[in-house]
């Protein structure tokens, strides 16, 4: 039999074993059980595992007798948690509670694994009538599990091979829950195929600004805090391996987890219905957040992120939600609060109020990274304040930063009152997100061939820092077909860089951060280098910038680099590291084969 026809069969195998299990599930517990939404594929542990989840408990499920392999059940823990409550008939009240804390205590576990070993018989009931061959799905030990903290290549918590997924979306008394997840083990199926293997893609290395090593900073023993010349091999390794894409799931998962679970924990806090709908996430600048996204005066609640990844989150509110909120949490008269909510008043004690729930939001983010994000990072509330986006200077450090920033958010429902949005920022390097605009920008509009970059085409003159523009004058330089690009904040190492450049009869022009290089191409430029006062999060955030605009090979200028510095700079796209200060020959070493392409 073909593959196809044999999966079909499967097919309607597996949907009547669904259906035979929900009905002898509901039995069980005297309730009305569903499944619907069915689907199934072929899929392999890494790509299951890599899918955004929560926290799971797993229920390991052996085949035995003629077909035999490891399989395993698996739901949230908020579903095995109803369900469980749900056979030892905890009151309703007592339920919602148990599943909005996860309480998955031992009398709840045993009563899951009930329900676990009802699943496993409706499989081996309805295969035994149906299929050809007579084996068994044997129900085994059960235990939570966390998909990030999965190691692929281990047996547990089953083998590393190919599976075939079943999954439904399960209801209990009119309450829709997540799916249940039935993975068997697709070899003995007859299923057993090639699943091409996502992170097997290699990284295109061909072009003319190849990062250079040394043994010095290949050597292990270099620590985080040492300074490095140029990436270690060990370091471009890491940042080209590394799949931004699957890591944005991982994210995702972590925070959509998190608006999950900040809705009960408000709710139990403020006494009245929470839910939080539309969870959305996105990349934004701090422009775009503040004269695009954000809407009438905001609370913003600073959090220091702190662990593996260091830096700061900002969450944002509208000022009259935060008065509902706050309000609503010092049990304020209806009328009263209304009255406040009108006049916009946000007096001490909701402040107060509103800055001990800006204080569990962070409890919450930072109990679900702890538990299932691949680095622990914890979010702590340092203060609150009022904002005006309009009134937000885009380049300066207030409220935050200018950068880019990863941007989740969810409608906020209180009490059946539908409010504005909830959204929290946090810079893309703490979640090393850094090169995900570079793909999204390569996605609608690929950046130009590094050969076809080198055309004939003049470019324009205007831009620069104005004392960057007396430093070229007065060394003779004409900008009218430059050859290099020099962006930078710092007008003493940029006029060393010039200067070897003129010296050597090369035309270079000078941009600030704040200029785009796209207008300076197609032309005849050959590289582009980027000038840092200090290795910081500004500066290799506008490597993000020119990588998206450019595939010319882009040199990182500056003193200090750490490798961690070294690392990040490679995901922004940076190809080569200039360490300062440096001599003449140093910096032209660093271009020596577009001045070998130019003697051509």
């Amino acid at each position: 039999m073909s593959v196809d026809k044999n999966k079909k069969k499967l097919d309607k195998i597996l949907e009547l074993t669904q259906d035979r299990a929900a009905e002898e599930v509901g039995a069980l517990m005297g309730a009305t059980m569903s499944m619907t939404d069915f689907s199934t594929q072929l899929i392999s542990k890494e790509d299951f595992f890599d899918e955004p989840s929560g926290k799971l408990v797993f229920a390991e499920m052996q085949l035995t007798g003629e077909l035999e392999g490891d399989g395993c059940i698996l739901v949230s823990v908020r579903d095995a948690v109803r369900l469980g409550g749900t056979l030892i008939m905890l009151p309703d009240s007592e339920l919602e509670e148990s599943v909005s804390s996860e309480d998955y205590s031992e009398e709840t576990e045993d009563a899951y694994g009930e329900v676990a070993n009802i699943v496993a018989g409706a499989y081996t009931s309805t295969f035994e009538e149906m299929y050809p061959k007579s084996f068994r799905f044997v129900r085994k030990n059960l235990e939570i599990i966390t998909p990030i903290k999965v190691d692929v290549e281990s047996e547990k918590p089953i083998p590393n091979q190919n599976y075939y997924q079943v999954s439904s979306v399960m209801t209990l008394n009119g309450v829709e829950m997540g799916k249940l997840i039935v993975l068997i083990p697709a070899e003995p199926l007859g299923l057993d195929v090639q699943i091409q293997d996502n992170n097997e893609q290699k990284v295109d290395t061909e072009s003319t600004g190849q990062i250079e090593t040394s043994d010095k900073e290949a050597d292990e023993t270099q620590t985080e805090t040492e300074p490095a010349g140029v990436p270690s091999s060990d370091a471009v390794e890491e940042a080209q391996s590394f799949d931004v894409k699957k890591h944005k799931k991982r994210v995702d998962a972590c925070l959509k987890v998190s608006y999950s679970r900040l809705g009960g924990e408000l709710e139990a806090m403020l006494g009245v219905e929470v839910k939080l709908s539309e969870h959305s996430t996105k990349l934004v600048s701090k422009e775009d957040f503040f004269f695009d996204e954000a809407s009438g005066k905001q609370v913003l609640a600073h959090m220091d992120v702190t662990g593996k990844s260091e830096g700061k989150s900002y969450l944002f509110i509208s000022l009259k939600d935060a008065i509902l909120i706050g309000g609503t949490l010092i049990m304020l008269p209806e009328g009263e609060l209304e009255k406040k909510i009108v006049a916009e008043d946000f007096n001490e004690d909701i402040e107060d109020a509103y800055g001990e729930i800006a204080n569990i939001i962070s409890g919450v983010y930072t109990k679900v990274f702890e538990e299932q994000y691949s680095d622990k990072i914890r979010f702590i509330k340092t203060g609150l304040e009022h904002v005006v986006p309009m009134k937000v200077d885009a380049e300066s450090d207030e409220p935050m930063p200018d950068g880019s920033y990863y941007m989740a958010t969810s409608l906020i429902n209180i009490g059946g009152k539908t409010l504005g949005s909830i959204q929290f920022l946090t810079p893309v390097s703490v979640f090393q997100l850094e090169t995900l605009g570079q793909e999204q920008t390569a996605d609608n509009a690929p950046a130009p061939d590094a050969e076809k970059t080198r055309g004939t085409n003049n470019v324009a003159t205007s831009g620069g820092m104005e004392h960057d523009k007396v430093a070229l004058k007065e060394a003779g330089e004409d900008t009218q077909n430059p050859e290099f690009i020099i962006v930078s904040n710092d007008s003493e190492i940029c006029s060393t860089i010039t200067g070897a450049l003129s010296a050597n009869g090369i035309v270079s022009k000078v941009l600030d951060y704040k200029e785009s290089v796209s207008d300076y191409l197609p032309g005849t430029v050959k590289a582009i280098f980027l000038v840092m006062a200090t290795v910081e999060e500004q500066g290799l955030g506008v490597a993000i910038k020119i990588s998206a605009a450019s595939s010319l090979p882009l040199i990182a200028v500056g003193a200090e680099w750490t490798r961690m510095k070294v690392i990040k700079a490679v995901k922004y796209g940076v190809n080569d590291i200039l360490l300062t200060p440096a001599s003449e020959d140093e910096i032209m070493e660093k271009i020596r084969p577009g001045l070998v392409d130019k003697a051509a």
